[in-house]
């Protein structure tokens, strides 16, 4: 009877500790500047930050069709050798539309380019991840760019982000050739559409796409912690704004607030550097706490989750919305 209660107490302690386990926390950092400020650097050590997603550059195409990288990223201070920085690296899909680019010479180029920044600040990364929102069109070129660079990393881990339509359908998308993926769940709207209601996290838009049975990789999975105002003109997308906080427009003189989250224009003026006519419309969309809450549970039952919670991304202003014990709880939420 001993051995029999001592068993129970074991399985009790070992079910509180499963119950008590949260995702590894990580960030992007989406700034072509790596520097980290004060509230920044002591948000990472309250949350045990090991790994941060670093955007080293973006690749598009020029007027000529031929690829070129650009926002290569530079790194200043100490902090980068305190902490595993993952390389990402953004390519837009007109990239491999283009009948220039040949997804071998640009794999050859990206990664040349990728090495002369880890050699430039003293960087040995042991995973790079690719961003690109891929088509029926362009998978075949990218995936072959995805297989160009596995021939040169070395054995190095890859991964690649996956849109909540490619989770939902791998078998029309496609699965990259990549060892995971990082889901992300955000940027589920229109954000051309004015009468969206918030393009970064819809709850009722994005939970449909989670009930595919499995996906084929294991994800990283990437929650939203960032806002904006989308500036409407006749009705048509003009501009997206980076503000943090709707205080801002709540206390602007020359907008009237007529809804949640909308405002309109009533005179011409300049806004953060942005001149805005009398009539135009500002939508402020930010994901809400209790939809963030909402869409960690659901994310929680998905299979092959790899265990790590990524934020997109790491911001002075998006921590003060969002500060660490909050997130600490979404990734218990998350947690096994």
């Amino acid at each position: 009877m001993r051995l029999w209660g001592l068993a129970l107490l074991l399985l009790a302690l070992a079910g509180c500790r499963q119950q008590q386990s949260e995702s590894q926390v990580g960030f992007y950092f989406w700034k072509s500047n790596f520097k980290l400020n004060e509230a920044e650097q002591r948000a990472l050590d309250t949350l045990g930050v090991a790994r941060l997603f670093v955007k080293f550059l973006d690749v598009d195409v020029g007027a000529d069709g031929r690829a070129f990288p650009k926002a290569s990223v530079r790194f200043e201070g100490e902090a980068v050798g305190r902490y595993e920085a993952v390389p990402c690296v953004f390519i837009t899909n007109r990239t491999f539309q283009s009948p220039s680019v040949s997804p071998a010479g640009l794999a050859e180029s990206v990664w040349d380019y990728l090495q002369q920044i880890n050699k430039r600040y003293g960087l040995r990364p042991a995973e790079y991840q690719f961003d690109c929102d891929w088509t029926p069109a362009t998978r075949g070129p990218y995936f072959d760019f995805l297989r160009h660079i596995r021939r040169l990393s070395g054995g190095a881990v890859l991964s690649a982000t996956i849109r909540l339509h490619q989770y939902r359908y791998p078998q029309q998308t496609g699965l990259p050739p990549v060892d995971k993926g990082a889901l992300m769940y955000y940027n589920m709207g229109d954000i051309s559409d004015k009468a969206e209601t918030n393009s970064i996290l819809n709850n009722e838009k994005g939970l449909p796409y989670l009930q595919a049975a499995s996906y084929p990789l294991p994800l990283d999975v990437a929650l939203p912690l960032f806002s904006w105002a989308l500036l409407y003109r006749l009705g048509e997308l003009q501009s997206i704004i980076n503000i943090a906080q709707e205080a801002v427009l709540e206390q602007e003189p020359n907008l009237e607030k007529i809804g949640p989250g909308l405002y309109e224009v009533k005179q011409n003026f300049y806004f953060e550097a942005f001149y805005l006519n009398a009539g135009d419309r500002l939508r402020f969309e930010s994901p809400a706490p209790e939809e963030l809450e909402r869409a960690a549970d659901a994310l929680h039952k998905i299979q092959n989750r790899s265990g790590n919670l990524i934020f997109y991304h790491l911001d002075e202003q998006a921590l003060q919305n969002f500060p660490p014990d909050f997130l600490h709880r979404l990734a218990r939420r998350l947690g096994d």
